[in-house]
């Protein structure tokens, strides 16, 4: 952890002189022999056989963060969400092509504007031997919807009731029409839990212990270690891929690739640039190969606007996104793997802004004009201090970055007190709203819906303590947005937030990110749009 040290231009130019370009290389061998026919064959199926016998029925994937807890409701964080989606069951699903599918439900019927009727699958079961109804999705949903504590509540707080209709009948009534309905109800917050079971034994017993009806379901979790997944033998669906999925706990970014290098572990991600030529280029055991995903993620500032707070000022606001050089961080420190944004939606989700995008329009780096703004506003150079919090491997090159930007602050006479720290310790913070003035984050897109990122600086709720920016207009047409039911409407809608949430700066957004697996070549791995690293998404190479 880097605390309170200052950085200038000379920081910047040595970040840029020690990014080295990337090379190509391969290698190999051939050999001949003369064999007879039948030889050959037998070789053939002694090599097949074998192939068969060694395919693993295993896999072990190495994390830079940790489960946040075992309560699916509270909880927004990515990995916790997707460890509910693999032993968890939601209404709805994201199938492999990303579509909404149901999942608990086998349809739906819109009674009215605030009415949702679904129709259960009759087959599903918990790993306890309870028997899924009706009466299960009604005490689930309300939890997350009623209880203001739970960490989900904000998103869940539009369910006004759930009836039950008949046993495997419910009807979903929100207090507006809520177009992003399915895709809330794929989240993993919203995980149906097994009512009797957890008011016979509490909230407690369950989180110690989840009680789950999932295609996998927890075998152990060790915190800051691992967590292992086995098959759910009753599963409803299609059976589970592997007889085992282990996901150790491993923050650093270098120790990652170590373990991947070395078997450790098959799968990672966030495979820091200075790495990509050699996994790319590993030829030892089996090999390793890189993997590149699009993401929703979009790394950003979250800005402090309190009054007193050196961000209240928006000249200074302003100065801070003129001073860095989104698409130099782009190109030396992604190597290509960002594009500069001035958004929080990113590029893959619908409804948002193509025009803050890009070399052009996503970068706005004028670090003279900067200092001009500072000194309009009445500021002598080194008069003001900032606060930033970064984070080390929790994201593709983040201390680098965290590094890179608080120089560029430096270049244009504003101080910096730079703090990184480790992932764990970043999502804690962000949990608890610990933010100085400055807070770097990626953020991702856990609904595919523009209302979702949105929330992060509209919903009131959100916003206290965190950026303390209230908009009344921004939240005025945030709450339209959510209950618009006409997509072009809505998506217009929030285009004109965007455009408000890039004039005042509540965030600055830095770089839409693409996501860097490292994968052993016993195994394929196809990442869907949310950069999560699903058992089911991983295969046996032929």
């Amino acid at each position: 952890m880097r605390k309170g040290k200052q950085f200038n231009r000379l920081t910047a130019a040595l970040l840029t002189c020690a990014m080295v370009g990337l090379t190509a290389c391969s290698s190999g061998s051939s050999t001949s022999t003369e064999t007879t026919a039948a030889q050959a064959s037998e070789t053939a199926s002694a090599a097949e056989e074998t192939s068969q016998a060694e395919a693993p029925t295993s896999v072990v994937i190495g994390m830079p963060a940790d489960l946040a807890t075992l309560d699916p409701m509270d909880q927004m964080s990515t990995s916790t969400g997707d460890f509910f989606k693999s032993v968890g069951t939601q209404l709805y699903k994201r199938d492999e092509n990303f579509e909404l599918v149901g999942d608990a439900a086998t349809g739906y019927e819109q009674i009215d504007d605030l009415t949702w009727r679904f129709t259960l699958r009759d087959d599903i079961n918990f790993i306890n031997g309870d028997h899924m109804t009706a009466d299960d999705v009604k005490f689930s949903l309300e939890r997350v919807a009623k209880d203001a504590s739970l960490v989900a509540n904000h998103y869940f707080n539009c369910i006004d009731h759930v009836d039950v209709v008949d046993e495997y009948t419910v009807d979903v009534v929100t207090t507006s029409p809520r177009p992003d309905m399915l895709s809330l109800l794929a989240m993993g917050s919203s995980t149906i839990m097994p009512k009797n079971w957890v008011e016979e034994n509490g909230i407690e017993a369950y989180i110690q212990s989840p009680v789950t009806s999932g295609k996998y379901q927890l075998k152990e979790w060790i915190p800051d270690d691992h967590y292992t997944l086995i098959p759910n033998p009753d599963y409803y669906g299609e059976p589970a891929t592997w007889e085992e999925v282990t996901y150790r706990i491993i923050p650093e970014s270098s120790t990652r690739v170590a373990e991947l290098m070395t078997g450790g572990v098959d799968i990672i991600s966030n495979v820091p640039v200075n790495e990509w030529e050699r996994v790319s280029g590993n030829t030892e055991g089996d090999g390793t190969s890189l993997v590149y995903g699009e993401t929703s993620s979009v790394l950003l500032m979250i800005l402090k606007l309190t009054d007193g707070r050196v961000c209240s000022d928006p000249a200074v606001r302003e100065a801070i996104e003129l001073a860095i050089d989104k698409q130099a961080i782009c190109d030396q420190l992604l190597q290509g793997a960002g594009t500069p944004t001035r958004t929080r939606i990113a590029s893959s989700v619908p409804g948002h802004d193509e025009s803050l995008f890009g070399t052009e329009n996503g970068n706005l780096y004028d670090p003279e004009k900067a200092k001009q703004i500072l000194t309009d506003a009445g500021y002598q150079e080194g008069q003001l201090t900032l606060e930033l919090t970064g984070s080390n491997n929790r994201y593709l090159m983040d201390n680098e970055i965290a590094q890179m930007i608080a120089a560029y602050i430096e270049a244009i006479g504003i101080h910096v007190n730079l703090e990184v720290v480790d992932s764990n310790v970043l999502s804690n913070m962000f949990s608890e709203k610990n933010i100085k003035d400055a807070f770097l984050v990626a953020l991702s897109d856990g609904q595919y819906d523009g209302c979702y990122p949105l929330a992060q600086f509209c919903d009131p709720v959100r916003t206290e303590g965190m950026s303390d920016w209230n908009n009344p207009t921004a939240v005025e047409l945030y709450e339209q947005t959510r209950s618009e039911m006409d997509e072009t409407k809505k998506y217009e809608l929030s285009k004109q937030i965007q455009q408000i949430c890039a004039e005042e700066r509540p965030q600055i957004a830095i770089a839409q990110l693409k996501a860097i697996f490292g994968v052993n070549n016993r195994f394929t791995f196809s990442p869907q749009m949310d950069s999560t690293i699903l058992p089911d998404e991983i295969g046996v190479a032929q």
